[in-house]
């Protein structure tokens, strides 16, 4: 009997012991949650969405991952926090909201080190995406370019889609595979088509005074379409350099429109001073959700768009003397056309 039970005992320590070898364990003690409730969104190797119950900021979160495992949790509906979860470890966080401590082993000793060396550079962004650079393009197989990749680059105001495309394609097989990567590369081909499109649409957008500016001004018109936003000092600069271009083009078949990404309309009007107020000034308000900000790929500021009369693009990001002299060339051009069609025209009535 005394061996039977020893027996029992011994299967019961053995299955306990194999089952700590295969789940991975999340402990947490975070002061300054606002919800006792905690958002997990699983990223690898596939997408699903769970949730963590705390009691007082303190949790303990216990899976069997099958393969390994990356989640994100949603802390006070800002604070995203990845987390890498592998068989047999376990993974502590402690501290408070902004200012949470990893301890953990593999990629979660890497994210709490990167985490410790931007907090150290956010005053100045420079350092702060040099740092951010450095770590995606000196570990390409770590899991940790997800959260970086997303938070520095995809989520940015402005994001720079060609610096994102060039540091994806650093990445390894094993990181490109995964499901958000993947869906990142669709999205940036689709950006790199519509930046490189060679056309617009027809477009209308209010002016200040709500009336519509579009395909009737633009008629038999070369149109500059600048695009700026209140907030962007670098665009509201190349906004007042646009007054000389208005000088030297204003007898001419030329016309500007001012596009604002704005979303606040007194902010919007407060910039347009009284020299810009010479061209068109236009915004819907929608900022980077307008149709055609999207549709032409825009995602920095500042830019233009040289748009002929047949409505197909000519340049962009085209300014200064280099404008005034490709609108005037290009005029010129449209006069010697039109002299010859109408030389031609005489002659074939003499006939």
């Amino acid at each position: 009997m005394k061996k039977l039970s020893f027996l029992l005992l011994l299967f019961i320590l053995l299955i306990s012991g194999c089952s700590k070898k295969n789940t991975f364990t999340l402990k947490g003690n975070i002061s300054g949650l606002t919800s006792d409730t905690i958002l997990v969104f699983y990223e690898v190797p596939d997408y699903k969405l769970d949730t963590i119950l705390a009691q007082k900021g303190n949790f303990n979160y216990t899976i069997t991952p099958d393969t390994f495992t990356v989640f994100s949790l949603l802390l006070n509906d800002r604070t995203t926090l990845p987390v890498y979860a592998d068989k047999g470890e376990n993974v502590t966080l402690e501290g408070s909201i902004g200012n949470i401590q990893i301890k953990g082993k593999g990629e979660n000793e890497h994210m709490a080190h990167i985490l410790r060396t931007i907090k150290n550079s956010e005053a100045d962004k420079q350092s702060l995406m040099a740092t951010v650079d450095s770590f995606i393009t000196q570990n390409p197989n770590s899991f940790t370019n997800l959260y970086l990749i997303d938070k520095y680059y995809v989520q940015d105001s402005l994001p720079d889609y060609e610096r994102t495309k060039k540091l994806v394609e650093g990445l390894s097989g094993i990181i490109k595979d995964t499901p958000y990567i993947t869906e990142l590369q669709g999205k940036l081909i689709e950006k790199e088509k519509q930046k490189n499109s060679r056309s617009v649409t027809p477009i209308s957008c209010p002016d200040k005074n709500g009336k519509a500016v579009g395909r009737n001004e633009m008629k038999d018109k070369y149109v500059l379409l600048d695009f700026w936003a209140s907030w962007n000092e670098e665009s509201k600069a190349a906004q007042d350099s646009l007054v000389a271009v208005q000088k030297a083009l204003k007898k001419e078949k030329f016309l500007i429109i001012s596009f604002s990404l704005d979303v606040d309309k007194e902010a919007w009007l407060k910039a347009c001073d009284k020299d810009t107020m010479q061209w068109k000034q236009v915004c819907d308000f929608k900022g980077w959700e307008n149709a055609f900000v999207k549709q032409q790929g825009i995602t920095s500021l500042p830019t233009n768009i040289l748009i002929a009369p047949d409505k197909k693009i000519i340049a962009r990001d085209i300014r200064g003397k280099e404008l005034i002299d490709k609108v005037k060339q290009l005029i010129e051009q449209d006069k010697e056309k039109e002299k010859a069609a109408k030389a031609a025209e005489r002659a074939r009535k003499k006939k």
